[in-house]
């Protein structure tokens, strides 16, 4: 049954590693990472052990950038821009992380990101250290492989020869 499957048998399906930054890494460095990983939601903060501290959401990383572009008529209080005031690096903009373990099952890692609207959850080893990360589109894929197996029919079935709107080619 699907919801049964380990974490670990699944978990390197789309993303093979996941990516992180130091603490102590700047706010510039966080942008790099999510500019080098286009498909990147959260950036994981790790120490120097690679534990686990928390992670920076692209959300929150533009908030905090494109500040100065907010027209006056917003105002500091209407976007929370004091959270952002002062914050220089990864550990001053990151939050804590909802995670989950190698032995945790599908089921666990969905309940999770639907109760608190998540796209992807960090995964860590028995001593907190950053090992993987899991996102919706890995749990789609096993689901719908496990549909095909149980069916014989194939869904993700892709036609790469199908033509391209004129307005694209």
């Amino acid at each position: 049954m699907v919801e049964t499957v380990k974490i670990k048998d699944m978990r390197m399906l789309v993303t093979p590693h996941p990516v992180f930054v130091n603490k102590n890494e700047s706010a510039d460095d966080v942008a790099r990472a999510f500019i080098a990983n286009p498909r990147l939601k959260s950036v994981y903060v790790v120490d120097d052990k690679l534990e686990l501290l928390g992670k920076v959401t692209l959300k929150k990383l533009i908030k905090h950038e494109f500040i100065d572009l907010l027209p006056s008529h917003f105002g500091i209080l209407d976007f929370n821009a004091l959270e952002f005031i002062g914050k220089k690096n990864a550990e001053d903009l990151m939050f804590s992380a909802i995670y989950i373990n190698d032995e945790d099952t599908l089921k666990t890692a969905f309940v999770k990101m639907y109760e608190n609207d998540l796209d992807e959850l960090p995964v860590v080893d028995n001593k907190n250290r950053l090992i993987g990360n899991i996102d919706l589109l890995e749990l789609l894929t096993v689901l719908i492989e496990n549909k095909e197996q149980k069916t014989g029919k194939k869904y993700l079935s892709l036609n790469f020869k199908r033509p391209f709107h004129e307005r694209f080619r």
